[in-house]
């Protein structure tokens, strides 16, 4: 009993000590079980935003994938639809171009007929009134031969006399009648020049109307071939933005660039007649390909492929801003919007050829000198002689003063009337009348030097054919002769000192 008194707080310290070690770990092992359930459930979290990232970037995918889709389906579409219309107007072009060339074989054919004709009918006509002519002078001249014949005579007898007499009755009475016949005849010839001339002018009209209408058909072809380089132009750039790995959206930009870079279009004014104070300006859609220089009334004459007139860029040889002297009928603040082309007369077409205004003959009281052909003129208007850079106008009492009509030079009279040495030759060789010019009036500045420098590097670089003359593309003949001006004037001065 005594040993079991002294062990039992021992018992009971053992029996503590484990209630307390178990209650600790049961602590320790419920803490890292909240531990545990905490982790897994911030997994499951990350597990739950990943999936929703998953599947959201899945359908981001397959739209996207659908997108495409769409897009190759869009431009497949496009390009067929391309394809399609260069077909068209391929063919139309064919035909136009077949139709062209018919009639102008058939003309050529009816030029040679008519002329043939109007030989052969010459021919025969001369003939004939040359064997009339020729029995004529014979007739007379046998009888003319018989009167002298019977005058001569010195034994006349009064039967002879009476028997001359008659004689004469008879070639008097055949003379009438010859005379009557050569009337008739005469009203003949003139009834079958009167055919044939109407004839003539009926064949003539429908030259002009053949002549119109192949007028009209190759302006159309030219708009034709205009419109397919800009069909072909685009088809190209898609072609290419689909065999490219760039972005979809930066296409359409990199294709207008291509355009603009061979191809500009837009409203310009041309003078409505000769006078523009008077009769105002002309809107017109220009359209400039890589050939032609197309002018359409409206936007609908150019879908319907209608110009107007066509210029030709092979024949195109000078373009530049005007000033106040060019164009002194002009207001004051359109003359920075205005710029001048120059170009040769074959290279030009026009629809109504009636309806282009008559070109003003060009003045023959010029004065040549060293090349120039001045024309006398006075200046109301501020300007100075280019040779000796001197007032040359007056409001009132302007002194009499000399303009080139090839490069536009001024000077007083008095430097040609003392023959002195102060001008220049002339820069400009070409024939004035063989060349035109025209002015175009653009919608700001800004616009004028955008087509200035477009048109500028559109000219060849050598001149046309029927043109020899000095290249006005780097240097006008308005600022060479000047600068030629300056020079002499610094020569001469010199040699004074």
């Amino acid at each position: 009993w005594s040993l079991f008194v002294k062990r039992t707080p021992l018992f009971l310290i053992f029996y503590w000590k484990h209630k307390i070690l178990t209650f600790c770990y049961r602590e320790t092992l419920a803490a890292q079980l909240d531990l545990a359930e905490t982790k897994a459930e911030s997994e499951q979290l990350a597990r739950a935003l990943l999936e929703e990232q998953y599947f959201e970037l899945t359908q981001e995918s397959k739209k996207a994938a659908s997108r495409n889709r769409q897009d190759i389906t869009d431009k497949d579409n496009i390009v067929s639809r391309l394809e399609e219309t260069n077909n068209t107007l391929t063919n139309d072009v064919g035909f136009l171009t077949k139709e062209n060339a018919e009639l102008i074989e058939k003309n050529k054919k009816q030029e040679e007929e008519y002329k043939l004709k109007k030989e052969e009918e010459i021919n025969n006509i001369r003939m004939y009134y040359e064997k009339n002519l020729h029995n004529e002078k014979t007739l007379k001249t046998q009888a003319v031969n018989k009167l002298a014949e019977i005058m001569n005579r010195k034994d006349f007898k009064i039967d002879r006399k009476k028997a001359n007499i008659q004689d004469l009755r008879k070639k008097e009475k055949e003379n009438r009648k010859l005379q009557l016949e050569l009337n008739q005849e005469k009203e003949k010839y003139n009834q079958m020049v009167v055919k044939y001339q109407k004839e003539v002018n009926e064949m003539q009209a429908q030259l002009a109307e053949e002549s119109t209408y192949r007028n009209e058909l190759q302006m159309q072809l030219d708009s034709k071939e205009s419109d397919i380089e800009q069909l072909r132009s685009k088809i190209l750039d898609l072609q290419q933005g689909m065999d490219s790995t760039s972005v979809a959206s930066l296409q359409p930009d990199e294709t207008d660039g291509n355009l603009t870079e061979s191809r500009i279009e837009g409203w310009l004014s041309v003078p409505n007649k000769g006078n523009i104070k008077r009769h105002g300006w002309k809107k017109q859609y220009v359209v400039v390909s890589s050939k032609k220089i197309l002018f359409y009334n409206d936007e609908k004459d150019k879908d319907q492929s209608n110009p107007s007139m066509v210029l030709d860029i092979d024949k195109l040889f000078h373009v530049r801003p005007v000033t106040q002297g060019d164009v002194y009928r002009a207001e004051t603040e359109e003359i920075p919007k205005i710029f001048q082309i120059l170009y040769a007369n074959e290279g030009e077409c026009r629809k109504d050829l009636e309806a282009e205004p008559a070109q003003t003959m060009e003045k023959t009281n010029f004065l040549n000198h060293k090349g120039h052909e001045f024309i006398p003129t006075l200046y109301h208007f501020p300007a100075n002689c280019e040779a000796c850079a001197k007032p040359l106008w007056h409001v009132f009492k302007p002194p009499p003063a000399l303009e080139c009509r090839k490069c536009h030079v001024k000077c007083h009279k008095d430097h040609l009337d003392k023959k002195e040495e102060l001008i220049a030759p002339c820069k400009v060789s070409y024939d004035v009348t063989s060349a035109r010019d025209m002015l175009l009036l653009a919608s700001c500045q800004d616009e004028q030097k955008k087509w200035v420098t477009h048109l500028v590097k559109k000219i060849p670089k050598s001149p046309p054919s029927s043109f020899i003359r000095a290249s006005p593309r780097t240097l006008s003949a308005r600022s060479s002769a000047n600068q030629s001006f300056r020079k002499v004037v610094k020569n001469a001065s010199g040699k004074t000192r």
